[in-house]
């Protein structure tokens, strides 16, 4: 047994150790000296021995760990490359969305490669001057989800419908806002599948379109991936306020504007022609104002419950700008549409439509459209209706009288007589401003008014009448026009809230 073994064990080293002590004890001291030497000398060779094999289990054990260590920098230096690429990966990915978004990208495709299909919603705050389903409000929250990707493509037609609201359509017919989004990566808050950061979305030609100044919003958003990189859910933050007072400068009005999202909303008075429809076929019209019936000459009783607005539709309609209009009705989304309609005399006007969709119960069943700008055909010239006319006019300038030909004369607009012949490069031209006046200086012109080479015009925020005086008739010169009156008419205060 193990017992017996150790015992055995132990009385075999006290018998070797009695044995060494007898033998000791009879030798002689010479004798005696050489055992001392040799068990020293042994001692000696089994300590270096010992030494021997620690340092090699110390090498053994300091490779190990060397190794340990060199594999962890290895994984720590590969997840960061993997987070940095990850980190760069959805970067594009948003910038991809924003880029879709300022585009108005149709291509579902390419929305579904960077959004989930299957799980994808956009938080945002109620805009209530943009059109959106009344199903996405969650009321308590002041907040809505827009859910899926139609629902993001219609969230983005709704957005650049806002803003080609503030283009001079008597100006510019066909022209469109450009806009563009800046994401602020440089301080964003990546933390597992989230990130945070600052972005900033501005417009960049509305001034160049008859808007009184550009319009930026700037605020947070909160990103979720899934493991593939796409876009899973997206929480944008902005301030609404700010932003609607920004559109209500750019626009030069005196009120915020409304959308109205569903049929109740409708009920009011609206200071522009509208007609409402159902939204599905035939498209029946179900309801009308007082300026639609004096712009296309029918009366609510004529066409209420009978007609579609095809009654508008004559030879000269364009089919493809109809047929445009109608993709995007039929995926009830927000639209914008320019179409030659005929009032019931049968003349031909061409009418600039805002076109939303209305919801009852959070389903969308009706249509409203608006007539932003309507203009009468003929076939000569092309003349403003009378209707928005009297909408969009301004009154004459404090001072001034009257130009016997009712000229107007629109800031925005290098002006030039007609002394320049057809077809001739345009002369060097150079403005001074004279207190109140722009002086449009040409050289090398025809003196007029009592030989001066100047051409003298008022400056106001907003179109101006000529005075009476022996002016020469004038044309625009350039297809790009340069801002001449002060755009930015926001007070000081107002302006520097903003700015921060």
């Amino acid at each position: 047994s193990k017992e017996a073994k150790k015992l055995s064990a132990i009385a075999a080293a006290k018998k070797s150790r009695a044995e060494q002590e007898l033998e000791l004890a009879n030798m002689t001291p010479a004798e005696k000296a050489k055992a001392n030497r040799d068990r020293n000398r042994e001692h000696a060779r089994n300590t270096r021995l010992r030494k021997k094999a620690y340092l090699e289990k110390l090498k053994i054990t300091v490779d190990e760990l060397c190794r340990e260590r060199d594999t962890l920098v290895t994984e720590r230096a590969g997840a960061a490359n993997l987070l940095v690429e990850m980190h760069n990966t959805r970067t594009e990915v948003l910038m991809s969305f924003f880029a879709l978004r300022s585009g108005y990208e149709k291509q579902r495709e390419l929305w579904s490669s960077i959004l989930d299909e299957s799980c994808f919603a956009c938080v945002m705050p109620v805009t209530p001057y943009r059109s959106f389903p009344a199903s996405e409000v969650q009321v308590s929250k002041c907040q809505r989800t827009v859910m899926g990707i139609d629902g993001m493509m219609s969230d983005t037609a709704s957005l650049h419908l806002l803003l080609n609201t503030l283009v001079d359509r008597s100006r510019y017919p066909d022209a469109s806002i450009q806009f563009r989004y800046t994401l602020v990566t440089e301080d964003a808050v990546v933390a597992g599948n989230q990130m945070m950061a600052r972005w900033v979305m501005s417009t960049t030609n509305a001034t160049q379109l008859g808007a009184r100044m550009e319009v930026a919003k700037q605020g947070m958003l909160c990103c979720k991936f899934n493991s593939a990189h796409k876009i899973i859910g997206l929480e944008l933050m902005f301030d609404v306020m700010a932003f609607m007072l920004q559109l209500k400068q750019a626009a030069g009005s005196h009120e915020f504007a409304v959308v109205p999202n569903t049929v109740q909303t409708c009920q009011r008075a609206f200071k522009l022609p509208m007609v409402m429809t159902l939204a599905e076929r035939p498209y029946t019209i179900v309801q009308v104002n007082k300026l639609w019936e004096e712009m296309t000459g029918y009366k609510a009783e004529d066409v209420v419950g009978r007609e579609s607005c095809r009654v508008l539709q004559g030879q000269e309609t364009d089919r493809k700008g109809i047929e445009k209009l109608m993709s995007e009705v039929r995926f009830k989304r927000p639209a914008y549409a320019v179409i030659k309609n005929y009032t019931k005399p049968g003349k031909v006007f061409r009418n600039y439509m805002n076109v939303y969709p209305l919801s009852t119960d959070s389903k969308i069943t009706h249509y409203v459209a608006f007539t932003d700008h309507a203009e009468t055909i003929n076939s000569s010239t092309v003349q403003t209706s009378s209707a928005t006319q009297a909408m969009q006019a301004p009154p004459p300038a404090i001072g001034t009288p009257p130009h016997p030909n009712g000229g107007v004369v629109k800031p925005a607009q290098i002006l030039h007589p007609q002394l320049i012949q057809q077809g001739t490069k345009a002369p060097t031209q150079q403005l001074m401003m004279q207190g109140n006046q722009a002086v449009l200086t040409v050289p090398g012109m025809t003196a007029m008014q009592g030989g001066s080479g100047q051409v003298v015009y008022y400056q106001a925020p907003r179109p101006v009448i000529l005075p009476e005086a022996t002016i020469p008739i004038l044309q625009p010169i350039a297809s790009s026009p340069t801002v001449i009156a002060p755009r930015n008419t926001l007070p000081p205060t107002v302006s520097s809230s903003l700015q921060k």
